[in-house]
């Protein structure tokens, strides 16, 4: 990795933040929320795969907390799942458990699947694929 990229810590506590800033005070929902930090970080999202599935499978995981996941979100791990598990690094451990995490929740389905329109779900598309 990098050095000044973020920490798989760091992605977390962000995401927290930002979530709670365009809740509770812009008023956004966890998917306009989500599609937002995505918009904004997109920099580091395409520096590494690793944060780009940090900050992916982090959203999804608010979302259910809330009883929520965006339908880009859910695809995106769907597409991206063998590759999280494959992924080797300091912090890969940290991504694979909660990924493991996710997909247990994903059996659980105590969430709503928020359907998004085609323009988010191809500007997503086109944020994750900059440094392709």
């Amino acid at each position: 990795m990098e050095k000044n990229l973020p920490t798989y810590n760091d992605i977390v506590e962000g995401i927290k933040l930002d979530l709670n800033e365009y809740m509770n005070e812009d008023g956004f929902t966890i998917t306009q929320a989500s599609a937002k930090i995505l918009e904004e970080e997109w920099q580091d999202i395409n520096k590494d795969d690793f944060i780009k599935y940090s900050y992916l499978l982090n959203l999804a995981l608010d979302g259910i907390e809330q009883n929520q996941l965006s339908d880009f979100l859910y695809e995106k791990l769907k597409f991206y799942g063998n590759d999280i598990l494959k992924i080797e690094g300091n912090e890969s451990n940290l991504l694979k458990k909660d990924f493991i995490t996710y997909q247990e929740k994903l059996k659980e389905q105590n969430f709503d699947m928020i359907e998004t329109s085609v323009n988010t779900k191809s500007r997503i598309d086109y944020i994750l694929n900059q440094n392709k």
